[in-house]
């Protein structure tokens, strides 16, 4: 661990190592041993090193595509470590999910294109404005 030295009214910043970082997040999927008890045990002052470090590294939370490596379903993250057999089933079904979904946004597309032609039609037919005009209070 480095320190870098103050400038002006900063206080002294932490620098680690990959290996350093590796190691930590490591533990921490491994035992399981809550975030804030880790950042202690190894003197880290930044609350949010950890899943900072887990994105830089390629270690991903519940929101990103899956990690790699992990087992730990605290404070929302949701990791685990995935099988061969059982990473072809979660393709399998996250594929099918995508398609579903990608169907209904594409249904939702076309009913809001028919919505707008519609109103488009109905003020030609009825020569009046029906969508609200931008500059209104």
């Amino acid at each position: 661990m480095e320190t870098k030295k103050p400038t002006g009214d900063w206080v002294l910043r932490q620098v680690y190592s990959e290996q350093f970082k590796r190691q930590v997040i490591e533990e921490f999927l491994r035992t399981g041993i809550p975030k804030q008890d880790l950042l202690a045990k190894h003197g880290i002052k930044f609350k949010g090193a950890i899943l900072t470090w887990m994105r830089q590294l390629g270690y991903v939370d519940s929101q990103d595509k899956p990690a790699p490596l992990g087992l730990n379903g605290r404070n929302g993250i949701a990791m685990e470590f995935i099988g061969s057999g059982e990473a072809e089933a979660d393709k399998a079904e996250l594929l099918k999910r995508v398609k579903e979904l990608e169907r209904l946004l594409e249904d939702e597309r076309l009913k809001s294109e028919a919505y707008s032609r519609m109103i488009e039609l109905a003020e030609k037919e009825l020569k009046t404005s029906i969508r609200k005009k931008a500059n209104t209070k």
